[in-house]
């Protein structure tokens, strides 16, 4: 039996093209092979401060009555308060869709979701993993670079959607090189049977 998945960026439109596979993935690791897993992009969210607001959540969750697990996966960017946050939205958000058979999980990234292409790619000579995973701001600095030496450059995505395909035949060193991004969804609420 599947289960009906609705990811909720904060920004589909340059995330879906790696949220997509992403949770397909993970969701196919966890017994889930026949996830339906669709990306939020009513509304688009414009980012994580927008992403995190409970009303806006409460809304689509109202609104979107087919799916059975709801995920919010974000970038952490640095922010030290962040997973705070998350924890926060997370916990309120589960409570109230829990009488309802449904789940509500909330992952953070390391850093940035790219980070995740990058963890399904060789890395160029000198460049250093510890480095990207330390990184902030890894979409304009190590993500640019590698659009540019794999010349993917495509308007809004900047070829996000190739070069996550590319990434996602090498699962098992996107898990090796991202534990905490990757496991994150697994410890969370299973999603409903």
């Amino acid at each position: 039996m599947s289960c009906n998945v609705l990811v909720l960026p904060e920004d589909f439109t340059k995330d879906e093209h790696i949220l997509k596979p992403l949770a397909e993935r993970i969701l196919r690791d966890l017994g889930k092979p026949n996830a339906n897993v669709r990306v939020c992009r009513d509304p688009n969210f414009g980012g994580v401060g927008q992403a995190l607001k409970i009303e806006r959540l409460r809304k689509v969750i109202s609104r979107c009555r087919l799916f059975d697990l709801f995920i919010l996966l974000l970038d952490r960017d640095g922010g030290p308060r962040r997973e705070t946050s998350v924890e926060r939205t997370e916990s309120t958000l589960q409570g109230e869709v829990a009488g309802s058979g449904r789940k509500f999980a909330a992952v953070l990234a390391c850093q940035e979701v790219e980070v995740c292409i990058l963890a399904g790619h060789e890395l160029p000579p000198g460049w250093s993993w510890r480095e990207i995973r330390a990184d902030p701001d890894v979409k304009n600095t190590y993500f640019q670079r590698l659009v540019a030496l794999k010349n993917t450059s495509r308007p809004l995505h900047d070829g996000r959607k190739e070069l996550m395909a590319e990434a996602i035949q090498n699962w098992s060193r996107i898990k090796s090189r991202c534990p905490e991004d990757i496991g994150g969804l697994p410890a969370k609420p299973a999603a409903p049977a």
